[in-house]
């Protein structure tokens, strides 16, 4: 009963741009890799938790924000006005566009190496046959312009995987199809479900993160940020609180 006092966090945005009134044609930003596709996720990962028996013993919290693409907004808001006290809360696993193109034979971890998470991801994608990848693009700091960094701010540990992934049917020094996405399509009105969709990669990912969000749920010891992180000092001090 102790531990039910105790949260990880699943996180998406459902907002995108909205309509811009003055492009012809076509005027609406669906948004469906970014980022209807990380909510159909924790949708589904929210499903799948429910038929464990017996369920994990934290709680799990899964969380659509609204205002991300106008500067995280609502995950600040969640970070500033926390349902649960976020030392009582584990982790944020923060998803933000899947893979929609197919198997890959890595995953990106947006956040590599800044806390305990990041290990967990490497080694269950080594179950999957797969090995954790660092963000391709740091250049774009991506990790501070994603709902996780809210969290982070606020201290708690936070996972964040990305899309820029190898995939399977393609060449290893192929070019990336999420560069090909954020060429073409990243919030643009042509974010739009395709026909070359596979979902069998977001299948792939959904089921990683399934099993990173179990272990937390169940875990002897919350997770960590590393040595030296900047989100530490944050996190020791909430802690510490009597």
């Amino acid at each position: 009963p102790k531990l039910t006092k105790e949260y990880v966090i699943f996180s998406a945005h459902w907002d995108h741009l909205g309509k811009h009134p003055e492009l012809q044609g076509d005027q609406i930003f669906n948004g469906a890799v970014d980022n209807a596709s990380g909510v159909a996720a924790v949708i589904t990962l929210g499903r799948a938790f429910t038929k464990l028996n017996p369920p994990p013993k934290r709680a799990l919290l899964f969380l659509a924000t609204t205002a991300e693409e106008a500067g995280l907004l609502g995950a600040k808001y969640y970070a500033t006005h926390p349902l649960y006290p976020l030392e009582k809360t584990l982790a944020d696993i923060n998803i933000d566009s899947m893979n929609v193109w197919g198997k890959a034979r890595d995953i990106e971890d947006t956040s590599f190496g800044m806390s305990t998470l990041d290990d967990a991801l490497a080694r269950v994608a080594g179950g999957q046959g797969r090995i954790a990848i660092p963000n391709p693009r740091p250049e774009k700091g991506s990790i501070y312009r994603a709902d996780n960094f809210e969290f982070a701010k606020a201290g708690v540990p936070s996972l964040y995987i990305g899309d820029k992934e190898h995939l399977v049917a393609r060449a290893p020094d192929a070019p990336l199809r999420a560069d090909e996405f954020d060429l073409h399509d990243y919030h643009q009105v042509s974010d739009e479900v395709k026909p070359d969709w596979d979902l069998s990669g977001a299948v792939q990912d959904a089921q990683l993160l399934f099993v990173i969000g179990d272990e937390v749920a169940n875990g002897a010891k919350f997770p960590e940020w590393k040595p030296g992180n900047e989100f530490k000092p944050r996190r020791d001090a909430m802690m510490r609180k009597p």
